[in-house]
């Protein structure tokens, strides 16, 4: 059984700083869900220094950034921006660095271009033919309604993200501060996340890929209804098994901790019992939405339930992929899964 995570450091309050390792400094900003919180990263390189995300596009986390950087950068320029994917928690304030400080954006192309079509609501973040996708799998007119009405554009939560980047790849290894950082790419919860790891401090900046307690969301997206997210995840946090069992982990959320390959061990597990929870659900025709009681045991409200749509159909895709269900669209033009054979 996989031991859970050991945390060396109580959580911060939100725009409170902390020396985590020579160098690298934890900030934790507020959000406005239920995730309340995202870390943020800032290190020393140089002349200069680098910050690892940027958090969620609101005065107040900007005032916090604002009062870290004159704390501890003093006048030192923040001359690059590592952002780990396009989200709004953490490429948020991209736009507002850049313009602000002259700070340069790194990011993998693919996460880039979907930032920007998130902002601008384009092909991937085409809100009706997302309702139109979840309909299809069974969503209820209500539900769709109350999901509409809650979701925030990423217009309103994202400045502009810069128009230009330095693009980074797998295992590039990036010189921050005289230390190589070598860029592991990870899939399913976004296209191309990019997780940071320094040999000599032995330090993971996981981003969303490796969280401690909460599992990050795998969504099948309406763009891509074969998809199969949820592979691409457990495939792709394997990138991390070579690294040492006591790296200290930075993540996106919850706090630093110990364990990692512990909690790689728990990611699949969880994702394995899910998979077996959902197959033995389908003794009849059943939609994507018939099976969220069944992956999600709290009350799904408006907000989150694009985010269970779109783990339920992760899932219910993978054991298709598997040939263990089908997926079919009936004559009522509801797509149902069923078991194979």
């Amino acid at each position: 059984m996989a031991e859970p995570p050991v945390y060396p450091h109580e959580a911060l309050e939100y725009g409170a700083t902390m020396e985590v390792a020579p160098g690298i400094h934890w900030l934790r900003m507020r959000l406005p869900f239920a995730l309340n919180h995202v870390n943020l990263w800032l290190l020393e390189d140089g002349d200069g220094w680098t910050i690892v995300d940027t958090g969620y596009n609101n005065a107040e986390t900007r005032g916090y950034w604002e009062a870290a950087i004159d704390k501890i950068a003093g006048k030192k320029p923040v001359h690059r921006m590592i952002v780990t994917h396009f989200h709004p928690d953490h490429l948020g304030l991209a736009g507002w660095f850049e313009q602000h400080y002259g700070t340069r954006l790194w990011m993998t192309y693919a996460e880039w271009l979907q930032a920007h079509l998130g902002r601008t609501n384009a092909v991937t973040h085409d809100l009706p033919s997302w309702i139109n996708f979840w309909r299809e799998n069974g969503l209820e007119e209500k539900r769709a309604e109350a999901y509409r009405d809650g979701r925030t554009s990423f217009s309103n939560v994202m400045a502009p993200p810069p128009v230009t980047l330095r693009r980074i790849v797998a295992g590039e290894e990036i010189d921050i501060g005289g230390r190589r950082w070598q860029v592991i790419i990870g899939s399913g919860h976004s296209p191309e996340h990019a997780a940071l790891y320094c040999r000599e401090c032995n330090v993971l900046i996981s981003g969303d890929q490796i969280l401690p307690r909460i599992t990050t969301n795998i969504s099948l997206w309406a763009t891509e209804p074969a998809g199969d997210p949820l592979r691409r995840y457990l495939t792709t946090i394997e990138e991390f098994r070579p690294l040492p069992q006591n790296v200290f982990v930075l993540p996106s959320h919850d706090r630093p901790f110990y364990g990692l390959h512990d909690r790689l061990d728990g990611l699949i597990a969880h994702h394995q019992n899910r998979l077996e929870a959902t197959y033995d659900a389908i003794t009849q025709p059943t939609t994507a939405t018939e099976i969220i009681p069944v992956l999600f045991k709290r009350e799904i409200d408006g907000f989150q339930i694009g985010f269970a749509m779109g783990e339920a159909l992760s899932h219910l895709n993978y054991l298709v992929v598997d040939g263990r269900l089908e997926r079919r669209k009936d004559a009522d033009g509801i797509v149902r899964y069923r078991r194979a054979g």
